[in-house]
């Protein structure tokens, strides 16, 4: 077990690497070419195109994956009501452009958003793959898809805004990658699904896949409702520099959610009818992911008065603050996301669901009622929603999992402040050495912060620190059982 998870986390780690890179670069280039309120707009355009997106193939995906037993008539009616739902959608965004350009006074969105959102087609094709890839656990296939989907997508888009496209490079890059991924996962699933609707089978998917829908939709609306508060209250160049302050965060973060995701909902599932080892397992995941993932987003948010000017150049210091605040809130939630993830392993997404609503609900009324504190409050909403999703996954009842609150709360909180002394400590040395380039200052920090978490993790998490490195956990007899690795017929 430990060799595959090995295995598929290099593979993981390999495609978030490379992504965080490749759009590191293509932020460096656009942000020196485009002006705030290009990534305002196009901000805009894509957080509807978001919502679409996850209409589209999203619900799909978890019940694909999750179902024991599938045929391939389950497959076909996914592909086939996710090009029906797609081609509605399309057509629906040109009265939508319309609605968008005059309510912000933007006649360019009326060719954007159409443009933008024929990429629903390619996404929701790349959903429903995922979801046939993780029960057959190719999560290397997932990663190859995705990494050469963003290397050759962003170096078109790259290659637009040096010829003078403008936005519409914007618009290119998420075309372009969904595009090429879905063209990759075409490939490397070696199953070509028509689309073929059959209203039993699709009878069958239905039930998780309107849970998992609903809740995909909250989440991303959360998104849809905070970009046009933030639009409406502060206006699109406010706007453009929350898009530049996600820019550095939202890729590493929803790389650390979608792998954590896809490799522990297999790992769970194998015992999901048996709430002891169901436990086990979900203790030994949480421990180990939040003792790597709280330090990488209290480092980013540490470096981020640093690393932010030194990617994005002159002219977008206020997104600075804001981008503190989206790593903090990363920091906050994500470990304890994996806790839904057991729950969603065992048949339960309404407890991912619940979080979700109550996200959107606080992160919009704290943006609604400190509206008068500036574009800060952005970042504070943020971290508002976040805490609230963490409180719930930390709060909820102890026989769901047969997994104590205090158990829980004991394995985020070693995390957390482990990670918040070492981000002191990056703090404390940028004020030491004020004077340092840049690029020496970035890696000094990067360098201090290494070896203090490393140190405190040595004293104060010794066992499970030492177990993540060398990946020398338990060998457990109680391994999954294969999941069925092909369509039956």
């Amino acid at each position: 077990m430990n060799g595959k998870l090995l295995l598929w986390l290099g593979w993981a780690g390999f495609d978030a690497v490379g992504r965080l890179f490749l759009l590191t670069v293509s932020t460096t280039v656009f942000s020196r070419l485009l002006l705030p309120i290009d990534f305002g707009l196009s901000a805009l355009v894509f957080t509807t195109v978001t919502i679409a997106s996850v209409l589209v193939g999203a619900p799909f995906e978890e019940s694909l994956a999750q179902r024991r037993h599938i045929m391939r008539a389950h497959a076909e009616t996914a592909t086939a009501t996710a090009l029906f739902v797609g081609i509605a959608l399309f057509l629906l965004s040109f009265p939508l452009a319309a609605v968008l350009a005059r309510f912000y006074q933007e006649p360019l969105v009326l060719q954007l958003l159409p443009a933008a959102m024929a990429s629903i087609f390619f996404t929701g094709y790349i959903d429903i793959s995922t979801g046939l890839l993780r029960r057959q656990r190719k999560f290397n296939d997932l990663a190859i898809a995705s990494l050469t989907g963003n290397l050759l997508g962003i170096g078109i888009s790259v290659a637009m805004a040096v010829i003078g496209f403008g936005i519409w490079s914007l618009i290119a890059q998420r075309l372009m990658v969904s595009g090429i991924t879905a063209l990759v996962l075409a490939q490397r699933i070696g199953l070509i699904v028509p689309p073929k609707f059959s209203f039993a089978h699709f009878k069958d998917l239905r039930g998780y896949a309107g849970v998992s829908l609903a809740d995909r939709l909250a989440d991303n609306l959360n998104y849809f409702a905070f970009n046009n508060l933030v639009g409406a209250i502060y206006g699109l160049q406010a706007l453009g520099y929350v898009n530049m302050a996600m820019r550095l965060i939202e890729p590493i973060r929803g790389a650390f959610t979608s792998t954590g995701h896809n490799l522990a909902f297999f790992y769970f599932a194998a015992v999901k009818t048996d709430k002891i080892k169901l436990r086990e397992r979900a203790d030994e995941v949480l421990t180990r992911a939040a003792l790597v993932v709280a330090p990488v987003f209290v480092g980013l948010a540490a470096v981020m008065p640093v690393l932010l000017p030194l990617i994005a150049g002159p002219g977008w210091e206020p997104a600075v603050n804001i981008a503190i605040c989206l790593g903090l809130g990363a920091a906050i939630l994500l470990p304890a996301r994996l806790i839904y993830t057991a729950l969603s392993a065992s048949a339960r997404p309404e407890f991912s669901l619940g979080s979700n609503l109550a996200n959107v609900a606080v992160t919009n009324t704290v943006l609604l009622l400190a509206s008068g504190l500036g574009p800060i409050n952005v970042g504070l909403a943020r971290i508002a929603g976040d805490s609230i999703q963490s409180s719930i996954a930390v709060g909820l009842s102890p026989h769901h999992l047969d997994w104590s609150r205090w158990d829980r709360l004991q394995i985020l909180l070693t995390a957390w402040l482990l990670s918040g002394f070492m981000g002191m400590a990056v703090i404390g040395f940028q004020h030491a050495l004020p004077q340092l380039p840049p690029l020496v200052s970035l890696l000094g920090s990067v360098g201090t912060g290494v070896v203090v978490y490393a140190g405190l993790c040595n004293v104060f998490a010794r066992t499970h620190f030492r177990s993540l490195v060398g990946l020398t956990g338990h060998n457990r007899k109680d391994a999954a059982p294969k999941i069925a690795s092909t369509l039956n017929p």
